[in-house]
Order: C-alpha cells, then sequence, then structure tokens
C-alpha cells in the first residue's frame, strides 16, 4: 500500500485532521496526502517556508530558540509543530494533529542536479490529548540525490505521525 494512501486512512479512521509545516519538501508531504481519495476531511493547513527567514517567521517559533538551537534543530521542529497545530490559520481547534520537517537542502548554483549530498533534518509530531499539547521530535541523517533526499523526507514525516500519535493514545 503507497504511504500517503496509508496515512490518509489512518488519520481519517481515528477523526484526526493534520496542519502541517515543511521546509525543503516545499509541499510534498501535504501534495501526496490531496491526492488521496478522501483527504479532504483530514487536512487543515499545510505551512511551506522554503527560506530561512520564512521558518523563523512560522507560527510559534521563536528567535531565542533559534539563536540558543539553531535554525534547523528539533527545538524549532517542536515549536514549529506546536504553534501550527495551537495557532494555525486562526481557527483554533480544527487541527488535531500536526507534523513538522525542518532542513535546509542547499543547492550551489554550479553544483549538478544529480549530486549526492548529505543533510540534516529535524522532524516533530504533535497532538493535543485531554487540551494538553505533546510532542515528539527527533533528528535524521539523508544522504543522495536531492529528489532521493526529500522523497525520504517525506515518507519519514508520514510515517512517524501514525507511530506518535499510537504512543501517546496508548498511555
Amino acid at each position: 500500500m503507497n504511504i500517503s494512501k496509508q496515512i490518509v486512512g489512518y488519520l481519517k479512521t481515528r477523526a484526526l485532521v493534520l496542519v502541517s509545516v515543511e521546509t525543503c519538501t516545499a509541499g510534498a508531504i501535504g501534495a501526496m496526502l490531496a491526492d488521496q481519495r478522501g483527504a479532504a476531511g483530514c487536512l487543515d493547513l499545510g505551512y511551506v517556508a522554503h527560506a530561512a527567514t520564512a521558518i523563523a517567521a512560522l507560527p510559534g517559533v521563536r528567535a531565542p530558540t533559534i539563536e540558543r538551537d539553531g535554525l534547523v534543530s528539533e527545538a524549532v521542529a517542536r515549536e514549529a509543530a506546536e504553534g501550527a497545530l495551537i495557532k494555525g490559520g486562526g481557527r483554533r481547534g480544527s487541527a488535531s494533529v500536526a507534523l513538522a520537517s525542518i532542513g535546509l537542502l542547499a543547492h550551489a548554483e554550479d553544483e549538478e542536479d544529480d549530486a549526492v549530498s548529505t543533510v540534516t533534518h529535524c522532524f516533530a509530531w504533535a497532538c493535543i490529548d485531554n487540551g494538553r499539547v505533546l510532542c515528539v521530535s527527533e533528528t535524521v541523517g539523508f544522504s543522495g540525490r536531492r529528489h532521493e533526499i526529500r522523497r525520504s523526507i517525506a515518507r519519514r514525516a508520514l510515517l512517524g505521525l501514525p507511530r506518535f500519535v499510537d504512543r501517546v493514545l496508548a498511555r
């Protein structure tokens, strides 16, 4: 089964609504889900912040956190996930789960499109449980060609969602 179909089914069966924050995947995560039948009922809002200044301006992301931990950090990913969940779109309460995928995939002007590179990427998943926002995060290294890295990042972000939510709901 394809991952996006699996995740849409997962969200629907648990009556979850997702808000996403994406950087170097540039909206690919949301697009993967939106391509699936029935996705409209489980997708709320998607933030795409490709530039460093845009990442710093995401809801919930604080300048002192960036100064202390760096732009690509689990702390920023957690703030982005929690901020999108709590403040997202001005429609409090519409989303019940969030994922944030924070990283920069630099590309030099003279670099070949199929050049292999290595990047560090930070993920966070957040949900509301009994009125509290719970969040987990992780940092993962990826290497490969740009399109391979972006695809791997999107897959990791999506597959982390049920792993996190199931752990929270099992308490």
